[in-house]
């Protein structure tokens, strides 16, 4: 985050409490960027410059390149990268994002949280997401404990969560900084009356991001091009899992690969709102299913929602009961090429690609 303080403030009495020098520890391993205003060079500003003079000789050593760094670093910072600005006083303007050091201090402590619906599983979709480099950052991030992953437990749970977040979300300091070092995703699931549409809780959800205050910066969120991480699986991925067992367990898990591998070629629409944890079964609605599973019959085009009519007889007992609750831990078997080539697949127009969703999450990192 870009931490911009006045020159005026480095003569004045906040700057000579630890708590100052705090700010600066927060920035020293790149995690943050200080900058000064004007900014900070051999000529000046004349207060910054006496402040440093006054600092102990082991301490100036340690501070100044922590100014340095800011005026290198602040060219390449994306415009869209989020920060605030330090001023005198004990009162904040959250909004305009003019915090007094103690918010600014509660704010630069905060990890940013990414809410997600299933911490191990969405995580594990991040860092397939990430190209190599940015895949390395986010787990440095998290192993440093920039970033914390927020577990909801589902989308009802995440939506009331953040409801609560948002009701009066500046009234404390805990609960702005809580709200402002937030990024969120979620599934875009599927209406049950339309498999092509989402669903209705996920539509809620995301006007519920879009409500979030824009001022100081707007709420980072990503609602899945997809019903849910899983469809994101490339084909090398899903024969990872179907290898993982022989004999007539394993002929079964060829076929529902073959099954979907045919649908994401044939019915992409389809493919990207199947139920890949409990299959074409659980979409039906409670009578057909029941009347399916006590005459142990087929399913029929007449019993799916028109998205998955046309397919083969084979293919519809292939793709019955999906793949199993744990396919997503096959994620970590997809190397990033296999994955962007899986992303990028019929993706739909208007749908953001990779680098920007993540943009989204590092400039507020």
């Amino acid at each position: 985050m870009r931490v911009l303080i006045d020159a005026a403030f480095f003569a004045g009495p906040e700057a000579e409490g630890l708590a100052f020098l705090h700010l600066f520890a927060l920035a020293r391993d790149g995690r943050h960027v200080l900058l000064t205003a004007p900014p900070f060079g051999p000529d000046g500003p004349r207060e910054v410059l006496d402040w440093l003079a006054d600092l102990p000789e082991v301490c100036c050593r340690q501070v100044r390149p922590i100014l340095e760094q800011g005026v290198r670093t602040a060219s390449g910072l994306p415009a869209e990268a989020v920060g605030i600005r330090v001023v005198a006083g004990t009162s904040s303007d959250w909004p305009a994002g003019r915090l007094c050091l103690q918010d600014a201090l509660r704010l630069l402590q905060t990890p940013l949280g990414v809410m997600v619906e299933n911490r191990r599983a969405d995580w594990r979709f991040l860092l397939a997401l990430a190209p190599p480099v940015q895949r390395d950052q986010l787990q440095r991030a998290f192993d440093d404990g920039w970033l914390e992953i927020l577990h909801a437990g589902g989308l009802g749970e995440m939506k009331a969560w953040l409801e609560e977040l948002l009701v009066q979300p500046f009234t404390s300091s805990s609960r702005a900084a809580r709200l402002l070092r937030l990024w969120v995703m979620f599934d875009r699931d599927a209406d049950p009356a339309d498999r092509r549409q989402p669903s209705p809780a996920c539509i809620a959800m995301k006007a519920l991001c879009e409500s979030a205050p824009a001022r100081p910066w707007p709420l980072g969120h990503y609602r899945l091009g997809r019903r849910a991480i899983e469809n994101y699986l490339p084909e090398a991925a899903l024969r990872r899992w179907q290898s993982d067992k022989s004999g007539a367990e394993g002929t079964k898990r060829r076929k529902v690969v073959d099954a979907l591998c045919r649908l994401r070629r044939d019915q992409p629409g389809a493919a990207r709102q199947y139920n890949m944890k409990s299959g074409l079964l659980s979409d039906l609605s409670p009578a057909i299913r029941k009347d399916v599973e006590e005459k142990a019959r087929r399913i029929q085009d007449a019993d799916l929602d028109p998205l998955f009519h046309g397919l083969s007889d084979t293919d519809r007992d292939a793709l019955a009961k999906g793949f199993g609750t744990h396919i997503s831990n096959y994620l970590e078997h997809a190397s990033e090429p296999d994955f962007r080539r899986e992303f990028e697949r019929d993706r739909a127009l208007g749908e953001p690609d990779r680098e920007t969703i993540l943009n989204t999450l590092f400039v507020r990192l």
